[in-house]
């Protein structure tokens, strides 16, 4: 997020440090996957019979309007005095940023920057009533605030990989999936030969690019546990880690590999152009898949394997959501966040909910190739401060590095970066 934002945090509520989400450097628990969802039942505990007030729950899904409203009135079915409603926010961490530090948070929303543990209580209600614990919920402890008290619990987990259409890679005669770069590079080949655009990227968007240069992403996909919280111990924010990756969709645009005119490649273009095999791949995560069938793609249609190369799977908690401590309706907030934890938005969730089992074949077969999922430790607060710092905007600066064609203006534009960065972490 740009410093602006920040500073309007920092003035509000004189904010200090930023820590990242993270888990052990250790395998990540899979045993709610590829089995029948079982849910839970749609009925109201006796203690909330009574519910009443109203909410606004603030959602960055856009796509599921109709979906939120629906599931909105099925709680509200529950509880008739209490009343329940979705807001989609397409600019979800710039309106939201800005709304809490003007002291108009939503009642529920999920955590935007530069919000971390040592502030959690600045905007969000304690949640150690409710009732979960570790051994309920993946990623619990990520929630605790540097106090000691849960604030904050991610409805869902993902997993990144390359997501892919069979049809386009029947089409192309491709009859198994790339492992290694070599194979993919030869995929790509194969791809383009059919008049199929290989990978996507939904550039005119920006955002979607993100797993391609998250320091995060890469760093995990390299086999580093400590994910983006090396760089701060570093004078390189743009390493050799970084560069190769960047450098493959570099190199795929310069083979044009890409869309034909990716400035002007839009997200929902880019959806319907994979469900109808006219792109063979896209690098993103686990609650990708299932939209594309939304558009009509078969489900055997659509898989998804690691990123060619990598060592380890990207595994994370998804957006971590907390109650506003202005709430006028905690209750009825605790209530409804409870609910979303025991029942998924959407079949195509991977709940964090331990107790939940769900069949979701994309998981299925992107855990099935033997690449060890694995999320980074747990945070360094410096990471957020250095980049707020020197407004850093990772997936801007992919889209301008691929777009350039010469060499060593692309290299001064690494080097510029890594001196701003190296210049601002001596401070912190």
């Amino acid at each position: 997020m740009k410093k602006s934002f920040a500073l309007l945090l920092v003035l509000a509520l004189s904010m200090s440090s930023m820590v990242g989400c993270g888990k052990k450097p250790e395998a990540v628990k899979t045993d709610n996957i590829n089995t029948e969802n079982k849910g839970s039942e749609d009925k109201a505990p006796e203690t909330e019979a009574k519910l009443s007030g109203k909410i606004v729950i603030a959602s960055n899904r856009t796509d599921l309007e109709t979906n939120l409203k629906t599931y909105a009135e099925e709680f509200m079915a529950l509880h008739p005095e209490a009343t329940v409603e979705f807001e989609t926010i397409k600019d979800y961490e710039t309106v939201v940023a800005t709304r809490v530090a003007g002291g108009e948070a939503p009642d529920l929303f999920y955590v935007v920057e530069p919000i971390n543990s040592s502030t959690y209580g600045d905007y969000f209600l304690p949640i150690n009533d409710l009732a979960f614990t570790a051994d309920d919920i993946l990623f619990y402890e990520n929630g605790k605030g540097d106090d000691g008290n849960l604030y904050v619990l991610p409805l869902t987990v993902g997993y990144a990989g390359m997501i892919y259409n069979k049809q386009a890679f029947k089409a192309a005669g491709i009859d198994k999936v790339p492992l290694t770069l070599e194979e993919f590079w030869a995929a790509c080949d194969k791809l383009a030969a059919a008049g199929i655009t290989p990978v996507g990227t939904a550039f005119k968007d920006v955002w979607p690019i993100y797993p391609w240069c998250g320091w995060s992403e890469v760093n995990v996909a390299a086999g580093d546990v400590k994910g983006q919280h090396k760089y701060p111990d570093q004078d390189e924010i743009y390493d050799e880690t970084m560069l190769t990756s960047m450098n493959i969709i570099r190199d795929l645009y310069g083979k044009g590999y890409l869309e034909k005119d990716v400035l002007s490649a839009n997200w929902d273009q880019f959806k319907l152009d994979f469900a109808q095999a006219k792109t063979g791949m896209f690098y993103s995560e686990t609650w990708l898949p299932a939209q594309f069938v939304e558009l009509g793609a078969a489900t055997e249609d659509i898989g998804m394997f690691p990123f060619p190369g990598s060592k380890n799977i990207k595994s994370g908690a998804g957006k971590q959501w907390g109650i506003s401590k202005n709430t006028k309706s905690p209750e009825l907030a605790k209530a409804f966040l409870t609910y979303m934890l025991e029942k998924p938005v959407t079949a195509a969730d991977i709940p964090s909910n331990v107790n939940l089992t769900v069949a979701d074949p994309f998981v299925a077969e992107l855990l099935s190739y033997g690449v060890e999922p694995l999320s980074e430790i747990k945070g360094d607060a410096r990471m957020s401060q250095i980049i707020n710092e020197i407004e850093i905007d990772g997936q801007a600066f992919l889209l301008t590095y691929v777009m350039e064609q010469d060499d060593e203006k692309a290299k001064a534009l690494i080097d510029a970066w890594n001196k701003k960065w190296a210049a601002a972490r001596k401070a912190y």
